[in-house]
């Protein structure tokens, strides 16, 4: 496969939390390149980007895809056909701006889609396309349901999996811990609800900052059954 003087190959990598690597995929993309496409080892680039989380790094995918708008990249490759897209209508236009309107290749190695640089997307690549595609949005959108249904089982657990609620600390475990300030939201539970006092009064009178005292009031489930010694609330000026 003949490679211009100023254009690259572009490898994209890409792995989903921190703690996975990148070599492997590096590695088994760079043979691929190599020793199955025949590009010049000089006229490579790798591109990589990690997601944490709901984080997602695409610095590397910004990269890529602003070389191929700029006539830098001769041809893209990735792993699987879920790296350059993130649902079915994301993938469809990444892969139609990479090989129509830019004239790149696309070599997406798994899936075995090859299209050369200056060819057209033909009909058994494109139906090939949308069935992975498919495939790919219907396994992110399990991943996310799956994630969720874990976070929700940790919290039932007691564990906390975000920021600490107000007057709430986490131990080494992820368990909610009550702190000095605790006894603070359940006066002001009582002062907005049993006594009918405005924020601004709550606030006041408990020391609960008053943008804090509606997210108290939305989780009150959770300071009323947590046990731990305490005051009454203050008298009404």
């Amino acid at each position: 496969m003949a490679q211009s003087d100023t254009k690259s190959t572009l490898i994209y990598a890409r792995v989903s939390t921190e703690d996975q690597d990148l070599s492997h995929q590096e590695e088994n993309l760079w043979n691929y390149a190599t020793d199955s496409l025949g590009f010049p080892e000089d006229d490579i680039d790798v591109l990589r980007d990690k997601s944490t989380g709901t984080n997602i790094d695409r610095s590397g995918y910004r990269e890529m895809m602003e070389r191929v708008r700029a006539g830098d990249a001769e041809s893209i490759i990735v792993r699987e056909i879920s790296r350059i897209g993130r649902d079915i209508r994301d993938i469809h236009d990444t892969v139609y701006e990479i090989v129509d309107d830019h004239d790149c290749g696309l070599y997406i190695k798994n899936d075995g889609l090859e299209v050369d640089a200056d060819e057209e997307l033909d009909i058994a690549f494109k139906s090939t396309m949308f069935g992975l595609s498919l495939a790919a949005e219907i396994k992110a959108k399990k991943v996310k349901e799956n994630t969720l249904e874990g976070l929700r089982a940790a919290e039932q657990a007691g564990k906390c999996t975000t920021r600490p609620p107000y007057g709430f600390t986490t131990d080494d475990e992820g368990y909610l811990q009550p702190t000095d300030e605790f006894s603070n939201a359940r006066e002001a539970i009582e002062a907005v609800e049993e006594l009918g006092w405005s924020h601004r009064k709550t606030a006041r009178h408990t020391g609960v900052p008053r943008r804090t005292i509606p997210n108290i009031l939305e989780r009150k489930d959770l300071y009323l059954t947590t046990t731990i010694d305490r005051g009454d609330p203050g008298e009404s000026a």
